[in-house]
């Protein structure tokens, strides 16, 4: 029998019985989802003890997605998926970036938008062909690596040019770059900053290819060494082990950069969420980030944390559209966010934000890359 109709059958079972998600709490029951998990998401253990503890922070999340679900009633839906057996410490370590203060910028640095015409109620660059595939980290935190390609990807569209994958990897493994006076700096599988990653891609002189410098960090397959420039002070200690054949100096090939993509400088836009909705339709698709503590186990809806903090950001994500989910709670706006946390996570990879108050810091740290013409 196929891993997700069985899955899928026990979540139907749930939402007959009611308004919203439960999954059963006996232990012979989460057994058997769990046992179909492994196997939908390729979990191998290292040995009996590892599973064991794994299984019952698995089983511990499914109490903890039951209590959401009541909590929500259906108005945000949360389930299992690949994060199912970290516990919410786990999550933040391996997933997210270690929480940070957004940076004020110099007031140059932000564009001037003026509207010339209503906001229509909704807008997305996917239906303009100017976003990319869903991507997977994996477990490092690289999303503002991804984050930053992503509105490049955008920018080389919007000039007119194919829709193309650019190297997350190159950034990840050569970009070093600090801000002295913000105190920020970009680290690695350790996190860091879109605006300080164009800055990267500005004084290197360009991104290979997804394909010519393919992505590794979050899949195990590589051990990159620190980019040059790494701050022990502001990223922390650097990876215990790497090796320098799988390193920045020796994959980057600047005669692969993508022909004609430059960019030349990078811009900012205004925390109000009116004037953010007309930069994502006059600027295109925009990195942005959040505190995503509670993301963990989102499936669909508008996601409006009870809790979360806007002050201190833990993930960088791209804003590509915004819109009003209308249900029988009413109507809610909300940004539509594309991840990197691959396809089976939420809603294909994307989640919903509620829009207009500021939720988590999506509003305090938009960004865009400028390319040359």
């Amino acid at each position: 029998m196929a891993v997700l109709p069985v899955i899928f059958i026990l979540l139907l079972v749930s939402l007959s019985n009611g308004e919203y998600l439960q999954y059963p709490e006996t232990d012979d029951e989460v057994q058997e989802i769990f046992r179909f998990w492994k196997i939908e998401h390729d979990k191998i253990y290292p040995n009996e003890q590892e599973e064991s503890k794994s299984y019952r922070t698995f089983k511990d999340n499914i109490q903890y997605i039951n209590e959401l679900n009541t909590l929500y009633r259906g108005k945000t839906g949360f389930g299992i998926n690949q994060f199912a057996d970290l516990s919410p410490k786990e999550f933040q370590k391996k997933i997210l970036m270690p929480k940070r203060q957004a940076p004020a910028f110099d007031s140059k640095r932000y564009v001037n938008i003026k509207a010339s015409a209503p906001l229509p109620e909704s807008y997305d660059w996917r239906d303009k062909n100017m976003v990319t595939s869903v991507k997977d980290q994996g477990s490092v935190g690289t999303c503002w690596a991804f984050s930053t390609v992503g509105n490049i990807e955008g920018q080389w569209a919007l000039q007119g040019k194919s829709l193309s994958n650019f190297s997350v990897e190159q950034i990840v493994d050569c970009d070093g770059t600090e801000d002295v006076k913000l105190k920020k700096a970009d680290c690695g599988v350790f996190g860091g900053w879109p605006f300080l990653a164009y800055e990267y891609v500005k004084r290197q002189g360009g991104l290979e290819s997804w394909d010519d410098y393919a992505y590794c960090s979050g899949t195990g397959k590589c051990f990159t060494c620190p980019a040059q420039g790494y701050n022990k002070t502001l990223c922390g200690p650097p990876v215990e082990y790497c090796q320098k054949n799988e390193s920045c100096e020796a994959k980057l090939d600047k005669s692969k950069f993508v022909p004609g993509l430059r960019v030349d400088d990078w811009q900012a836009v205004d925390q109000n969420e009116t004037t953010i909705a007309h930069g994502l339709i006059l600027l295109g698709p925009l990195s942005v980030a959040l505190d995503a503590s509670l993301l963990q186990f989102y499936k669909f809806g508008v996601y409006s944390p009870i809790s979360c903090n806007p002050k201190l950001l833990d993930h960088a994500v791209l804003m590509v559209g915004f819109g009003v989910e209308k249900t029988l709670f009413g109507s809610k706006p909300y940004w539509m966010i594309k991840n990197s946390w691959g396809e089976k996570w939420g809603e294909k990879g994307y989640f919903k934000i509620k829009r207009g108050s500021g939720t988590c810091g999506i509003n305090t740290q938009v960004t865009t890359a400028i390319l040359a013409k």
